[in-house]
């Protein structure tokens, strides 16, 4: 049997053009027999594209109404399961002409190979070659990518990925409907599983006209985790500044007991307000809280014991103790960020009951 007989291709689509339409033709003519296509809630003049794929062998998904690439994936991941029990998994694709059949095909090929592995196609991005917004997109999520997570990445916003069906349970709990779930699929899964990155051609049409990403509100959803963190952050930091202030005025005067208690009841409460806050929106974890409770306290009493040290020791490098508590504090956040995603709320192996034998399309 063909390797294009075992993988199936998912293509995502909202307001195609002819390009769909040839991608439909080509995959069927390269022996792909198993290819769905979501339609993440066209219009009604983008309706003959979708039945023109469809004539081309393609399964065709309707969403009524935009609900983002992500569930568009996940309604994508749900249907092929059912149907295509026996595949080795799926390969995203997009239907605007940037990814060539070609390319897809080699994905597909190293997928079937490794069926145990996450696939991605990955573009170069040349200054000068590549759209802005594409360039400075990727170089700011890889390097973000890194910082999360330890690995790199040449591509972090490719949407040419193979995913195993081993993955098919993460795919459908992870969180986000919209651009930002690509990346947190990957976040999630790249040390789950062995990655593979296969080089693919970078293909821009019209300096990328037809991409549908709001550089704006699709980074924020993009970057949500991270900005949530900073958000609690900072938030239980003035929360932390203003129980102090509020306590000083209740103790009867300035000693250093009246400092030291302010300090610690301050900093108690807090740390209880920052933990509850990054357990419940920054993380979303559902770890145990006894467990993640105790390891947000281990954490925090190392990471007070490395910031004393630090600051210390710069200071006396850089003779300035306030430029060194700023340089220590900026490094450490990152590194609690990476200790709370990671270690105190590492996301549980998520375990999904069957599916169900009937068709579920996102409503």
């Amino acid at each position: 049997m063909m390797m294009t007989d075992k993988v199936t291709i998912l293509i995502p689509s909202y307001q195609p053009n002819t390009h769909l339409i040839r991608l439909a033709h080509t995959l069927a003519d390269l022996g792909f027999r198993h290819v769905i296509i979501v339609d993440d809630g066209s219009s009604d003049a983008k309706q003959h594209y979708f039945e023109e794929a469809a004539a081309r062998g393609a399964t065709i998904l309707h969403h009524e109404t935009n609900h983002g690439k992500g569930a568009a994936i996940k309604t994508g991941i749900r249907t092929a399961a059912e149907l295509y029990p026996e595949d080795y998994g799926i390969v995203t694709a997009d239907g605007d002409g940037q990814h060539l059949p070609e390319d897809i095909l080699k994905v597909a090929d190293a997928l079937a190979q490794h069926p145990d592995s996450l696939v991605l196609g990955v573009r170069e991005f040349r200054r000068g070659e590549t759209p802005w917004k594409s360039y400075c997109g990727n170089r700011i999520t890889s390097a973000f990518f890194k910082a999360s997570t330890g690995v790199r990445l040449k591509d972090t916003q490719t949407g040419l990925r193979g995913i195993p069906k081993a993955l098919y349970a993460t795919a459908l709990s992870t969180e986000g409907d919209r651009y930002e779930y690509e990346m947190h699929f990957l976040e999630d899964t790249v040390k789950e599983v062995p990655h593979i990155q296969i080089p693919i051609e970078t293909v821009y049409e019209d300096n990328n006209a037809g991409s549908h990403f709001r550089p704006i509100r699709d980074s924020a959803r993009v970057y949500a985790r991270p900005l949530r963190f900073v958000t609690s952050s900072l938030t239980s930091s003035l929360l932390d500044l203003l129980l102090f202030w509020i306590l000083m005025q209740i103790l009867p005067m300035y000693t250093a007991i009246a400092i030291s208690t302010a300090t610690v009841i301050a900093r108690v409460i807090s740390s209880i307000f920052n933990y509850n806050l990054n357990r419940v929106w920054c993380f979303k974890s559902r770890e145990n809280v006894a467990r993640s409770g105790f390891r947000y306290i281990l954490l925090l009493l190392v990471q007070t014991g490395m910031s004393a040290g630090f600051v210390t020791l710069l200071s006396t490098i850089l003779s300035a103790t306030l430029i060194a508590k700023i340089i220590v504090d900026v490094s450490l956040s990152v590194f609690s960020y990476y200790a709370q995603k990671h270690w105190v709320f590492r996301k549980k192996e998520v375990r999904h009951e069957p599916l169900q034998r009937s068709i579920q399309p996102t409503a």
